[in-house]
């Protein structure tokens, strides 16, 4: 595998360079650029570059439209970016290109060393399907990033194991900016987002189907009907037979036999 880094920093680099336990990851080639024209003709010289770690706020042409530039020169490397700012700008612009994650400086190396190994194993599946990444990232315009984290958890619901890492998984990003740009943004947290989004399916599940406690659970998302009773009666104030009778009053009978969670 082989890696360019670049960052305007000096000692960025080298402490990249220095410190990053290389062949653990699996990275044998690592080369590096201190801004856009370095790492354009850098990549000119190696179009097989695997992986591209780049500053986003370079001198004379910044990191995103680095990025864009190599992709429309039909290179598919896996990219990850650097910042050291959390800006909302930036975060639509790393999902739009589909970087595999962004990441705040100062650098943490063990998160940047875990970064790594999920660009190499990305990379890998680049080389064993190129047809799946032959071409650029489509443009998605000015798509809102809590837009696309909501679409997710929506088609994600029924999933007991959607969370937080499944959805950075799905848009590239790091899993902590997630929590804390949804937080930011909606002012409700992530968990409690996904909490709302499953009990309100539950609420339609158990006014409009004959489906028992234990599938309407299921199909919820939830880890078991003892957790999605619990969580039902803490946010609503009734268990889900009191909602369901309270909803479905001519089913009333047909109902008050069934056993409670």
């Amino acid at each position: 595998m082989k890696i360019l880094v670049i960052d305007d920093e000096y000692y960025v680099v080298e402490e990249v360079l220095k410190s990053t336990p290389w062949e653990s990851i699996g990275i044998e080639t690592r080369l590096a650029a201190y801004n856009a024209r370095q790492a354009k003709s850098i990549v000119e010289s190696n179009p097989d570059i695997d992986i591209i770690l780049t500053d986003i706020e370079l001198p004379q042409q910044n990191g995103i439209e680095l990025v864009e530039w190599v992709y429309e020169h039909g290179l598919t490397p896996v990219v990850v970016m650097l910042t050291g700012h959390e800006r909302f700008d930036y975060a639509k612009s790393a999902i739009r290109l589909r970087v595999l994650d962004y990441l705040t400086k100062p650098l943490d190396i063990v998160q940047l060393t875990d970064t790594l190994k999920k660009a190499v194993k990305e990379r890998k599946r680049h080389l064993l399907y190129p047809e799946l990444y032959a071409s650029a990232p489509e443009e998605k315009g000015d798509e809102d990033p809590i837009e696309l984290i909501i679409e997710v958890i929506r088609q994600n619901l029924y999933s007991p194991d959607l969370n937080r890492q499944l959805i950075a998984d799905v848009v590239h990003m790091n899993p902590d900016y997630i929590s804390n740009l949804f937080h930011k943004k909606t002012g409700v947290s992530l968990s409690n987002f996904i909490l709302n989004e499953r009990l309100k399916a539950s609420n339609v599940m158990l006014a409009t189907t004959n489906l028992t406690l234990q599938q309407i659970s299921a199909k919820a998302g939830f880890s078991s009907p003892t957790y999605f009773h619990r969580q039902f009666k803490r946010r609503f104030g009734i268990t889900p037979q009191q909602y369901r009778r309270e909803n479905r009053p001519d089913d009333q009978a047909r109902y008050s036999s069934e056993p409670s969670e």
